[in-house]
């Protein structure tokens, strides 16, 4: 069962100040010039938080949110490119770059785990072929349409931006990792749980990347960016998962890691110095 393991993307996400449409879903600041906007990837979230809530609690009023937000994922899945399917970001993204229509490797991963959940609770006979099309974007690299790049090691890596140079967010590549392992689960589909066992290989050899030593790296981009102290707990979360679901102890070893930056006094001075200089340098 897909539920035996929590995907709540972060605990308090319930305490975020989300603006919500009349259905209920949310709407977010993407940096679009006429305003809020729809994000897969948050409807996602949201979706998975409130279908992981009322696994908990059995409170409905939970699983009727995560229903909403898994309609309003069927209603906007759309045809992309060759047999991909998915959600098309019909916006531009100031910072990295990626111009409208685009697809996100996060977005498509996150959807998967939670069309496959909401379907344990309640069938669709839908569901099959919504998370085939959106898995075939991990087949294919950003140049076709897909969301796959590489690590400079030529490792396996999922594109949350399909950016130029590549961007390489690391939990947007971790949430991507775990709709292909769900997507392998739930459908017993070798070659999807074969491709989720190259990206463990890739991301273990990768990670030391976003290491500063003092703290982490949000992505890869030439920014090279300082992840904020929220998405460290993020990537803690998501490191402890992947430890649990494939049994390599470097993820937990990392996790340990990153948790004594995030609690160090000196390593925390650091981090906003930094951040400091790095606002004013970008």
């Amino acid at each position: 069962m897909l539920s035996d393991y929590p995907f709540r993307w972060q605990d308090g996400i319930e305490d975020f100040d989300y603006v919500f449409d009349e259905d209920g879903i949310p709407l977010v600041d993407m940096g679009k010039p006429d305003g809020l906007c729809y994000n897969p990837i948050t409807t996602s979230q949201f979706g998975l938080h409130n279908l992981q809530m009322f696994s908990e609690t059995g409170d409905a009023g939970h699983r009727d949110k995560a229903r909403a937000c898994v309609t309003w994922l069927f209603e906007h899945f759309k045809s992309w490119r060759g047999e991909i399917g998915g959600w098309i970001y019909e916006y531009d993204l100031p910072f990295y770059g990626p111009q409208s229509p685009w697809i996100s490797g996060m977005a498509q991963g996150e959807a998967i785990s939670l069309f496959l959940r909401f379907h344990e609770l309640e069938a669709n006979p839908a569901t099959r072929d919504v998370t085939r099309g959106a898995f075939e974007a991990f087949l294919h690299p950003v140049a076709d349409g897909g969301v796959v790049s590489a690590f400079p090691d030529g490792g396996l890596v999922f594109e949350e931006y399909p950016t130029r140079p590549p961007s390489q967010v690391l939990n947007g590549h971790m949430f991507a990792m775990l709709g292909i392992y769900d997507y392998g689960l739930f459908w017993q589909d070798k070659a999807a749980s074969e491709l989720f066992e190259l990206a463990v290989k890739a991301l273990l050899k990768n990670l030391h990347r976003y290491d500063t030593g003092f703290w982490n790296h949000y992505d890869l981009h030439p920014s090279r960016r300082l992840a904020s102290a929220m998405y460290i707990r993020v990537h803690l979360q998501l490191l402890n998962i992947m430890g649990t679901l494939t049994s390599e102890p470097l993820f937990f070893e990392i996790a340990r890691k990153w948790r004594g930056y995030l609690r160090n006094p000196i390593c925390r001075a650091r981090w906003l110095v930094t951040k400091v200089m790095e606002k004013v340098r970008l």
